[in-house]
C-alpha cells in the first residue's frame, strides 16, 4: 500500500469478516484513490508533523486507548495547542488548515472520532485565521505575453530539451493548464481541428473522478509564440510511438517516459532566472497570466472560467483578475485637476470666505 495513506486495512474495525490478501490490497488501492497522488503526499507531511509534535509532549497522535471503550481519538485540547505553536511559529492560516485536514482525516479513516470537528478546534481555527489573516503570502507572479517572450529568449528552441520546455511553456500558458494536466497529456489527448487544437484531460483537479475536460487551444498570432507550432515542432523530436506527449530525457535521447509536475515546475523556473525576471515565477505563473492576460483584454469572467475550469468564480476574481485591473481601474487617476479646474475652485472658495466674513461682521 502507497506509504502516504494512512489506512491499514488489516487493522481497520470491521465485525470479522476474513479478508484475504487480494481483498486488503484492493480495499486499500481503493482508499488510497480517493485522493490525489499530491493530496496523499501534503496529508503525510503534515501528520508527521503531528506526530514529532506529540512525541515531543509524551501525546497519542490518535488518542489514548480508553479502559473497555478502544481508543476515542486525540484530545482536541491537544490540537488546540499544536495549532496556536504552529501559528506562533510564524506559519500560514493555509499552514494551520493543512493541519487540521490531515489529523481530521487520518482519525476519519481509522472510524475514530475527528478531533478537528469539535467546536473548541474550530474556534481556535477560526481565531487563528484572524490573527494571520488568509491571504496568499507569496502567490505566484501572472506571466504575460511580454514575459512569455522574455521565458522563449532564453530557450534554446533547436535543441530536443529545448523545444520540449518551449511547448510545454506556451501550451501551458495558451490552455491554462495545471502543471498535473501538462504533465499527464497523452498523444491520445490530442485532437487536431481546422481552427486550432483540442486537449481532453482525462483528470484534473477539479475533475477527480476523470469524467473528462475538454480544453482548446487557438493558434498563435506570430509564429514564435503559437502553442501548436511549438508542440509540432517538440513532437519532431520527440519521434512516433504512444505516450505521453511530454516526456523526460536520458543521456539526451527522450525514453518516453512522462515527466513530472515539478519538472514543469523547474522548467519555468530555469528560464525566469535565466531571463533575469523577478517575482515569484512558478508553474501555476503560466495559468495565472492567461487569467490575468484575457481580463486585461476584456474577456468575460464566464469565459475565464471555462478555459481555467475553474469551480469558484469569486477566487478567480479576488485571485487573478481583480490584482490585474486595479491600477486599471483605481479612482487615483482622477484626483489630479488642470489648472483652469484649480483656478475655479480657489476664486470659489474665496468668494464663500468673503460671504462668511460679511455674515459675521
Amino acid at each position: 500500500m502507497n506509504s502516504t495513506s494512512p489506512v491499514l486495512i488489516d487493522s481497520y474495525p470491521h465485525r470479522g469478516t476474513p479478508l484475504t490478501a487480494e481483498d486488503v490490497e484492493r480495499i486499500a488501492a481503493a482508499i488510497t484513490a480517493t485522493h490525489a497522488a499530491t493530496t496523499r503526499t501534503v496529508y503525510a507531511s503534515a501528520w508527521r508533523r503531528w506526530e514529532r509534535w506529540c512525541t515531543h509532549r509524551g501525546i497519542a497522535p490518535l488518542g489514548e486507548e480508553g479502559p473497555g471503550a478502544g481508543r476515542r481519538g486525540a484530545d482536541p485540547v491537544a490540537v488546540c495547542a499544536y495549532l496556536a505553536e504552529t501559528a506562533a511559529d510564524g506559519l500560514s492560516a493555509a499552514t494551520v488548515d493543512l493541519a487540521c485536514s490531515a489529523i481530521g482525516y487520518h482519525h476519519r479513516c481509522r472510524d475514530l472520532t475527528d478531533p478537528t470537528a469539535t467546536v473548541a478546534v474550530r474556534q481556535v481555527r477560526r481565531g487563528l485565521h484572524r490573527i494571520l489573516g488568509t491571504a496568499p503570502r507569496r502567490p505566484a507572479h501572472p506571466v504575460g505575453p511580454e514575459e512569455i517572450g522574455q521565458l522563449l529568449a532564453a530557450i534554446d528552441r533547436d535543441s530536443p530539451v529545448g523545444a520540449r520546455d518551449a511547448a510545454v511553456i506556451l501550451l501551458g500558458f495558451a490552455g491554462a493548464l495545471r502543471r498535473s494536466e501538462l504533465a499527464n497529456l497523452t498523444l491520445a489527448d490530442l485532437e487536431p481541428k481546422p481552427g486550432g487544437l483540442l486537449l481532453r484531460l482525462r483528470r484534473s483537479k477539479t475533475d477527480p473522478d476523470a469524467r473528462g475536460q475538454v480544453v482548446g487551444i487557438a493558434p498563435g498570432r506570430h509564429r514564435d509564440t503559437d502553442p501548436i507550432t511549438a508542440l509540432d515542432a517538440w513532437l519532431a523530436h520527440r519521434g512516433p510511438g504512444q505516450g505521453p506527449v511530454f516526456t523526460s530525457f536520458r543521456n539526451g535521447a527522450p525514453p518516453l517516459q512522462p515527466i513530472s509536475g515539478n519538472v514543469v515546475t523547474s522548467v519555468v523556473k530555469r528560464y525566469a532566472e535565466a531571463a533575469g525576471l523577478t517575482g515569484r515565477i512558478t508553474a501555476h505563473s503560466l495559468r495565472a497570466g492567461h487569467a490575468t492576460t484575457a481580463a486585461m483584454a476584456g474577456v468575460g469572467i464566464d469565459r475565464i472560467a471555462a478555459q481555467a475550469r475553474h469551480r469558484r468564480i469569486d477566487i478567480l476574481i479576488d485571485r487573478y483578475i481583480r490584482p490585474a485591473q486595479a491600477l486599471h481601474a483605481t479612482s487615483s487617476r482622477h484626483l489630479g485637476c488642470d489648472r483652469f479646474a484649480f483656478v475655479t475652485r480657489t476664486m470659489w472658495s474665496l468668494c464663500e470666505t468673503s460671504m462668511l466674513a460679511g455674515v459675521l461682521h
